[in-house]
């Protein structure tokens, strides 16, 4: 490459690395800025409403929320002007990779290579995840979400794992690089409602008119019922002994379609012993010690 080229060559590297580092800056704190301003609009980071000894949890959970956003987004922003300046610097040189030795340059990548892949593969793949994470947003900081049988709060996202607070307060922590390839069910990616639905089963005794009315009463009468339409019943299967029939009505986010869940069952129990209905294992039960008390009195 002669002079004149070589200058034009090195003037287009600079100018370019120059716009990338100014654009990936912009992206970044475009992206921090959204994040933040998201945070600060939810009403609540937990599953379950309970009274805690910390005062203000949602308030706490929310400040720590940002902070971990700030960084994580300051050491993206540092990974980020280091690889663009790795490349930048590798294309101001590549021109003059003809004046070193080859044996060099292989024993320099081959050595670089050994120690990355084998020191810090590890951390490596979780801190690229983390960085996946971040900006793909498959989960969000405050997402409602159930993953691995634990229902929480996606309380926290590190360059290296993320937290998820269970309901019950305990911290499900998850290296990055198996999140990221983790199945799970998420409440609140797109909007917070909840069609939930309770499961029971009735023996064949039982008037299925009484049944379905009172089980859209136990729905409708809870105070964490959405009313955008009527509780839905339906008998999903028949079986030998009983029916199972499924109740559903909306609520308006996790923590309340939990709690309504809750209302369903405790009132649907109140209401079928105040109107004598039988739900399956008591048949069962009933059955059972109508035939042992015919054994006894065949014996006799």
């Amino acid at each position: 490459m002669t002079g004149h080229y070589t200058v034009i060559y090195l003037g287009t590297v600079a100018l370019f690395g120059a716009l990338l580092l100014g654009w990936s800056r912009l992206k970044l704190m475009k992206a921090q800025n959204q994040k933040r301003t998201r945070i600060g609009k939810l009403d609540d980071f937990e599953t379950i409403k309970t009274t805690t000894p910390i005062d203000n949890p949602a308030q706490q959970a929310r400040n720590a929320a940002v902070e971990n956003i700030d960084n994580r987004f300051s050491i993206i922003r540092k990974l980020s002007y280091y690889s663009i300046f790795v490349v930048w610097i590798i294309a101001l040189i590549f021109p003059f990779l003809n004046a070193l030795p080859a044996t060099f340059i292989s024993i320099l990548v081959a050595a670089s290579g050994i120690i990355i892949g084998v020191a810090a593969r590890p951390y490596i793949e979780n801190l690229i995840s983390g960085i996946v994470i971040s900006l793909s947003q498959p989960i969000r900081i405050g997402d409602t979400v159930l993953i691995d049988d634990n229902y929480g709060t996606v309380e926290d996202i590190s360059m290296t794992h993320t937290v998820i607070k269970i309901w019950n307060w305990r911290r499900y922590v998850i290296p990055n690089s198996r999140m990221l390839s983790k199945e799970l069910i998420s409440c609140t990616m797109t909007d917070s409602y909840q069609w939930t639905h309770v499961e029971f089963c009735v023996d064949y005794d039982s008037d299925i008119r009484e049944v379905e009315k009172l089980a859209i009463a136990a729905a409708a009468e809870s105070r964490y019922f959405a009313n955008y339409e009527e509780p839905s019943f339906w008998v999903m299967e028949m079986n030998e002994r009983s029916y199972t029939c499924w109740i559903a009505a909306w609520a308006d986010s996790p923590m309340e379609a939990w709690e309504l869940k809750n209302d369903i069952r405790t009132e649907l129990i109140r209401r079928f012993q105040e109107q004598g209905i039988k739900t399956h294992q008591l048949a069962i039960d009933l059955k059972e010690k109508r035939n042992s008390a015919r054994h006894q009195t065949a014996g006799l």
